[in-house]
């Protein structure tokens, strides 16, 4: 019988920022370099690349000729878009996907909504309403365009849950992305008309999904809201090959 190979051993450094990275996440301050080499008992080289690992993943700044050198950075959802972006577009995640997993999620969160009934809830869904609904008065349609994407992270991140609002940023993040790389060497136009009334059309489901929740009806807002995913994806998606790659990083020019 063949002995079973050991693992391979991490790189020093690896296992540093492991250590720095749980840390930071955390809360915890960085000790300056010389005690972080003395803790872990490594020379500056290898706590460098500790800390190129660690800046790589936008989790530390590296300020050189400070004497204490690194400063802890907050996580951000651009940066776990980025991260999440590049690892789906690498195991070939397609757009219609990305619409699909909208779809999955929101509907609950109008739900959570309607049932709370929370009256701040209300009151932040129908500032966001009048907003757009400015938008269409004054004909600021790509105001408008803007308005309503962001409109999908207002509704989840109302419920409070993070775990659902990180993934509705992300997502909303990895279709922008993929739509301005998709466009960047078209010719910009302007919206049709059929893209007009659907954005206004949009508006005004946003001003229903408000009464539903407002009432407490949780299943006709969970209802209304993937009907209205639904459409819109079919909307949006038509004219294009919805079953292509996203692209997150962008062909070459």
């Amino acid at each position: 019988m063949s002995a079973t190979a050991a693992p391979p051993k991490r790189r020093a450094s690896e296992r540093i920022a492991e250590v720095l990275r749980r840390e930071i996440i955390a809360g915890c301050p960085v000790d300056r370099t010389p005690a972080l080499m003395v803790r872990f008992g490594v020379s500056r080289p290898t706590l460098r690349e500790a800390f190129r690992v660690l800046e790589s993943e936008a989790l530390i700044a590296v300020r050189h000729g400070s004497r204490n050198g690194v400063q802890p950075l907050r996580p951000a959802a651009d940066s776990a878009a980025r991260i999440t972006g590049q690892t789906l577009q690498a195991s070939g995640t397609t757009i219609d996907q990305l619409y699909e997993a909208r779809e999955a999620f929101e509907p609950f969160a109008a739900a959570l909504l309607a049932r709370r009934r929370d009256r701040r809830d209300i009151a932040a869904l129908r500032a966001a309403h009048a907003e757009l609904a400015a938008l269409v008065e004054t004909c600021a349609w790509t105001d408008l365009a803007g308005g309503l994407a962001r409109f999908h992270h207002t509704l989840v991140a109302l419920t409070g849950n993070q775990m659902l609002a990180l993934t509705a940023a992300t997502i909303a993040s990895l279709l922008e992305t993929h739509q301005r790389n998709r466009d960047r060497h078209a010719e910009p136009i302007e919206p049709d008309e059929a893209a007009l009334e659907f954005r206004s059309r949009g508006v005004r489901s946003i001003a229903r999904l408000t009464r539903l929740i407002e009432a407490g009806e949780a299943e006709g807002a969970q209802a209304h809201w993937r009907a209205h995913l639904v459409n819109s994806a079919e909307f949006w998606l038509a004219g294009q090959d919805q079953h292509a790659v996203i692209d997150i990083l962008g062909s070459a020019a």
